[in-house]
């Protein structure tokens, strides 16, 4: 049927099965939409082309970030696809309070009731932006901006006294005299008869714009519930920002997560923990729920090489720059999984093509996500089985994990290997499961329990998925 064709006959439908999307939070805070527990797979990316969005439903995902108009939500309701819409700055009422009222009711009046809507968005990594605002400017745009400014063919004031102060203004902030270095910088404007472009924009001022953005987030998010009660506000956070600090501006959501786009391990500084292999996704899972216990982590995964975001100018290194396996995605996403996410959406497929590798590994993997959904959105199993890893000439200072999910009393584990080496792994505590037999047909893996555990194997960053035999 032609494109054309199908979007009439999907339009004329719409109004048949449109109704407003139900989503609530169970207390084990897995979403259950429109009375199914969930767990979400989100994409980020936005398409002109409905058969793009057809291929994307196919694969699994069932929630995207909202094209932005009314027909283009139409069409993915029939797609059975949800999606998110972001707010803007409009739900920081910190500033400009009357003109973002009106700009929250607006939106809410066009797209509250709309069969698509899942879930509202804040800014994206508001906090850590609150933070890095003025580091971008003065310690990185500032200095080549002031370079310019002084440089022969722009200016005749130019001189060996100010290129020395620019060489102390870099010493100054490589030393982390900020304040210091932001008086200096000062000056050389003044110097040349102009003020300074961002006097906002201060490195020492950080936690106070922090602590201004929490109290414009948190009545921003209030105020937003008093118009639309019904649909959740997802907070997504950049990988970095104190626990404290996390927890006091989350007040202002329902949702809360991260981005990590850790791959190849050691190839980036995207992450500021002490972690920088592909496990750093499970460590910022746990981040994000310990800086609120009682919400739902969605975490941010990363669907991009880091050379798809450098210019060719920029020395890319194809080796610490290169885009995910399809083996290091599903260990990502299981990560994830086993450290307590209850969603994982993708950034970054903007900045590949389609067709590539890495598309077809995506929706592969996704694939296997939306197979599993009936186990991923399970309670988690009321059994701890306890795993133990043999010995290894390695470290191993990041080791095996499980997570236990319970369908009826069928228990499916889910088994990651956080370090880079095989590992031998016992897995006890199974009592209950006396004799029964499970298996990963993808890994060509069967044990059976004997004795309240089992031994395996698993390779580096290796995932097990293990169900009962007979499963489906």
């Amino acid at each position: 049927m032609p494109v054309r064709a199908l979007l009439f006959v999907m339009l004329c439908g719409l109004a048949c099965v449109a109704r407003a999307a139900e989503i609530r939070f169970d207390p084990d805070r897995m979403a259950v939409v429109n009375g199914e527990r969930t767990f979400v797979l989100g994409l980020y990316e936005t398409f002109e082309d409905i058969v793009d969005y057809r291929t994307v439903s196919d694969a699994g995902f069932n929630l995207v970030r909202s094209p932005g108009t009314q027909a283009e939500l139409d069409h993915l309701a029939l797609l059975g696809l949800n999606v998110w819409i972001q707010t803007g700055d409009s739900i920081d009422l910190s500033e400009d309070r009357s003109n973002r009222v009106a700009q929250l009711r607006r939106l809410v009046e066009q797209f509250g009731q709309h069969p698509t809507l899942l879930t509202w968005e804040v800014p994206d990594e508001a906090l850590w932006h609150a933070w890095y605002a003025p580091v971008q400017w003065r310690v990185h745009d500032e200095p080549n901006q002031l370079r310019v400014l002084t440089s022969g063919e722009n200016s005749k004031r130019s001189s060996v006294d100010m290129r020395e102060r620019l060489e102390r203004l870099d010493a100054l902030y490589e030393a982390g005299k900020y304040s210091d270095g932001e008086i200096e910088a000062d000056a050389i404007w003044k110097a040349f008869g102009k003020e300074q472009p961002h006097p906002d924009l201060s490195i020492g001022n950080g936690a106070a714009r922090a602590e201004k953005l929490q109290r414009g987030l948190i009545e921003g998010y209030h105020f937003l519930k008093t118009l639309d009660a019904h649909h959740p506000v997802w907070m997504n956070h950049a990988p970095r920002n104190q626990i404290a600090s996390l927890a006091a501006i989350n007040e202002g959501a329902d949702i809360v997560g991260c981005d990590i786009y850790p791959a190849p391990s050691f190839g980036h500084d995207h992450s500021d923990i002490a972690d920088q292999t592909l496990s750093a996704v499970g460590a910022y899972t746990r981040r994000m729920q310990a800086a609120s216990p009682e919400k739902p982590v969605w975490m941010v995964l990363q669907a991009f090489g880091w050379k798809d975001l450098l210019k060719e100018d920029d020395g890319i290194n194809e080796v610490r720059h290169r885009r995910p396996s399809v083996y290091e995605l599903r260990f990502m996403a299981y990560d994830a999984i086993v450290h307590g996410a209850r969603g994982v959406l993708y950034w970054g497929t903007t900045h590949i093509e389609k067709p590539s590798k890495l598309w077809s590994d995506l929706l592969v993997t996704v694939r296997e996500l939306a197979d599993l959904q009936p186990v991923l959105s399970a309670h988690d199993a009321v059994i701890r089985p306890r795993v133990a890893v043999g010995g290894a000439w390695g470290s191993v200072d990041r080791t095996v994990e499980l997570l236990a999910k319970d369908i009826d009393g069928r228990v499916t584990l889910i088994i990651v290997n956080e370090w880079n080496e095989r590992l031998d792994y016992r897995v006890s505590g199974l009592d209950s499961h006396e004799g029964q037999t499970f298996t990963d047909g993808s890994q060509d893996v069967k044990i059976t329990v004997a004795n309240g555990e089992f031994a395996s194997s698993i390779a580096g960053y290796g995932v097990h998925v293990l169900q009962p035999v007979g499963m489906k």
